[in-house]
């Protein structure tokens, strides 16, 4: 992750908590029980929690510490968070049943990243990477997508394919594909904040926030389903896949 985005992070953790999808509850059974899980860059721990629900003991690792104080240990007391990223995870040897990335996989150094995760992880340990991928069949959603695609740059993204190199790791055995699609409700201002707490947006000078959230804002005032709503529905894929350590 450049500095500069790693960074913006820190300084859109409200946007980050009111514009971030949650993810489907029929994923959750597909996620293998284990004593013990460790969720890598775990952000404000959206998935941390949905994971403490599966494992007996969970370890939230994320290397923005804001986002991290974000993490919910109160309402769920089997978390621990730690501070740092995925190429260096705090925990012995053999020690996890299951490490997962949520929307987060494709920002790793992929040869230490992965290499920290065979380490932790127990023979036949479970790997599970998801994505939250915008619905872009939605009109409204493909409009949203190409104002970010304006700014994204070269900013690390899973639509470029890089992290399916793990598919030709003959350490890992892939398991399953599964895709759902749900909608997450929230105010309109939700997408907004989904905008601005994008790494890339996030790290923009002031000027140029301020002119993303305009033209999210006419996308919201242009489409019927959203203009004068109080409530709205971001339509997402959640997509999910399992591997195995061999």
């Amino acid at each position: 992750m450049s500095s500069n985005a790693f960074q913006s992070y820190a300084e859109k953790v409200d946007a980050y908590v009111s514009g971030r999808p949650e993810y489907p509850a029929a994923l959750l059974a597909e996620l293998p029980a284990a004593e013990f899980a460790i969720d890598l860059g775990a952000g404000t721990g959206i998935f941390t929690e949905f994971l403490a629900l599966k494992a007996k003991k969970v370890l939230a690792l994320e290397p923005v510490a804001k986002m991290a104080q974000r993490i919910p240990v109160d309402r769920a007391p089997n978390i621990e968070v730690a501070i740092g990223g995925a190429e260096l995870i705090p925990a012995g040897d053999g020690t996890a049943d299951l490490v997962t990335a949520a929307t987060a996989f494709h920002w790793f150094q992929y040869e230490k990243a992965t290499a920290e995760i065979v380490r932790v992880l127990k023979p036949g340990g479970a790997l599970a990477l998801t994505w939250n991928v915008r619905d872009g069949r939605v009109p409204w959603v493909a409009k949203f997508d190409a104002v970010m695609d304006r700014y994204r740059g070269d900013t690390p993204h899973p639509s470029t394919g890089k992290w399916r190199r793990i598919f030709d790791d003959a350490r890992f055995r892939h398991q399953t594909s599964k895709s759902y699609g749900f909608t997450q409700p929230m105010p309109a201002s939700g997408i907004v904040d989904r905008a601005l707490s994008t790494s890339f947006v996030a790290a923009l000078p002031p000027a140029e926030q301020a002119n993303v959230r305009k033209q999210i804002e006419r996308i919201i005032s242009q489409e019927p389903t959203l203009a004068g709503q109080t409530q709205v529905a971001f339509p997402y894929r959640t997509e999910l896949y399992l591997f195995r350590r061999v």
